[in-house]
């Protein structure tokens, strides 16, 4: 979806306590050309390739698709800048967690704590130099650590902007390098293994491209 198309939050500023979830959840996920709604079908996509069982599907999806919540309120400046940022703008978009964490405490409604985690936690890396709290390997919850995989692989396999999309090959190789890095090495092998099956949600969207 495109950014701001829910004109009940469209401003930068924290929703309406009484916003209908719905208006929300899609207020949220709309961010960055509907990112949000792509992550929340990639991460289903990760944990089935992964055969993982013990992750309820309905809380890894909206978990994904509301991680980047708190980027509704940093500045369009900012976010949608056609050059590389500033040391200070860098310092603002990493307070996007923090603010994803405020906006699901003010609002009007009780946010599992999956979502939340999600929220805080989407960049923290596998190697412990991530952000807000430096978590390293399984410190990190497993949901996290496949919305953070997913929010790499739509961010870079599609068009913001202020870049083109990638090619397959080019995430591909991105994946490969930083495995074990930034990403779960073993989550990282099974989307490098089916990068075409985890790519499908950015290839189907025509806001991505």
């Amino acid at each position: 979806m495109p950014d701001n198309e829910n004109p009940e939050w469209n401003e930068k500023t924290l929703p309406p306590k009484d916003l209908p979830l719905e208006a929300f959840i899609h207020g949220a996920a709309s961010v960055d050309r509907g990112h949000g709604f792509r992550v929340g079908e990639i991460v289903g996509i990760i944990a089935d390739l992964a055969g993982i069982t013990s992750l309820d599907r309905d809380k890894l999806k909206m978990a994904g698709t509301m991680h980047d919540a708190g980027k509704i309120l940093i500045p369009a400046e900012i976010l949608q800048a056609p050059r590389s940022l500033t040391a200070d703008e860098r310092k603002t978009v990493q307070k996007h967690p923090l603010l994803g964490l405020a906006i699901t405490q003010w609002y009007n409604h009780d946010f599992c704590q999956e979502i939340r985690d999600a929220m805080l936690m989407h960049h923290e890396r596998w190697d412990g130099t991530g952000y807000p709290f430096g978590l390293k390997g399984e410190e990190i919850p497993l949901l996290v650590r496949i919305v953070t995989l997913a929010d790499t692989i739509d961010a870079i396999a599609s068009r913001r902007d202020y870049k083109a999309p990638w090619k397959a090959d080019f995430v591909l190789t991105f994946l490969k390098h930083e495995s074990g890095k930034i990403y779960d090495p073993a989550l990282a092998k099974v989307c490098i293994d089916n990068l075409d099956k985890v790519l499908e949600p950015v290839k189907n969207c025509k806001f991505s491209q």
